[in-house]
């Protein structure tokens, strides 16, 4: 567990980029300009832009933690090198067509800093913005556990029941779960390795959902995991092939799995008989006592 002073704590940010100089000022002053910014080790890796993004990223130099642009090994490889240049022990990452939601950071450090027992977080609501990074919608993704991640209920397909993506943009972590789960991706994978680290993740701790939007997608209309869908959704269900075993394969139970999680975050949990409501964790705000607590809902 996570033994650092929690006064003194920061947020390890990684943007990487490669001539994406039409979004990454949002991207960028989106961490910086944000409550609880002063906490932020923000790391820019740029892969040799030739596009202008270097001078966008010199603007926000004296707020940097690192920056470099030079050719790389492709995106995770860069990520995961960003992660280096900083000790910090909250970590995410956001890429350069994306954005945080204004009070993103502040909401992520405050639960990091009051629930030592939380490693890692997603929003419940994800959300899109249009090309032009206004945002455009949001979706629920009621809850997540280590039974329906593995058994594919994250993969989204035209027939098969999901809850959603668990997506990038929005989940956040401590350095001591990405240490015990390998502190690195899986750079074999070109599209998912971020699905991968999940998994990973997911072998270790418990994924709390927290109630608000973290942070915002931009359709921009070159996004790989839009434009290479199937091909993204191949490498998650390669992941999934290692892990057969970690838990039992039931796909009817899924299913109803997924329609109950459903239920249950609209309210419509005592729909459900008790014995078959899945165990949801969450993260709550309480006003009595100025401070965010996490929970086990099933109703």
């Amino acid at each position: 567990m996570n033994t650092i002073d929690n006064a003194q704590s920061r947020l390890c940010m990684v943007t990487t980029n490669f001539n994406y100089g039409a979004y990454l000022d949002d991207c960028m002053s989106s961490i910086l300009s944000s409550p609880g910014a002063e906490r932020v080790d923000y790391v820019v890796m740029d892969g040799g832009s030739t596009d202008g993004s270097v001078d966008i990223i010199k603007k926000y130099e004296p707020h940097l933690k690192h920056w470099q642009s030079q050719k790389d090994e492709g995106m995770y490889h860069a990520i995961e090198a960003g992660f280096a240049h900083s000790d910090a022990p909250y970590m995410g990452w956001l890429n350069s067509d994306d954005k945080l939601a204004p009070w993103a950071i502040q909401t992520v450090l405050d639960i990091f800093d009051q629930l030592p027992q939380v490693r890692w977080i997603t929003s419940r609501f994800p959300m899109q913005a249009t090309k032009a990074g206004v945002p455009m919608m949001t979706r629920i993704m009621p809850a997540a556990d280590k039974w329906g991640f593995f058994n594919g209920e994250h993969i989204r397909t035209s027939t098969g029941p999901s809850t959603g993506w668990i997506v990038q943009d929005c989940t956040f972590w401590r350095r001591d779960l990405w240490d015990e789960a390998g502190g690195r991706f899986d750079t074999s994978l070109k599209l998912a390795a971020d699905f991968e680290l999940w998994a990973r993740f997911m072998l270790c701790a418990e994924l709390y959902m927290v109630p608000t939007p973290l942070g915002i997608y931009r359709v921009q209309g070159e996004n790989k995991a839009m434009a290479a869908a199937d091909a993204y959704r191949e490498e998650c269900e390669k992941v999934l092939q290692r892990h057969r075993g970690v838990v039992d394969e039931d796909p009817d139970l899924l299913s109803e799995r997924v329609i109950y999680k459903k239920m249950m975050s609209v309210g419509l949990g005592k729909l459900v008989t008790k014995s078959k409501r899945p165990i949801m964790k969450l993260i709550s705000y309480n006003h009595d006592k100025g401070r965010y607590e996490a929970q086990d809902q099933n109703t």
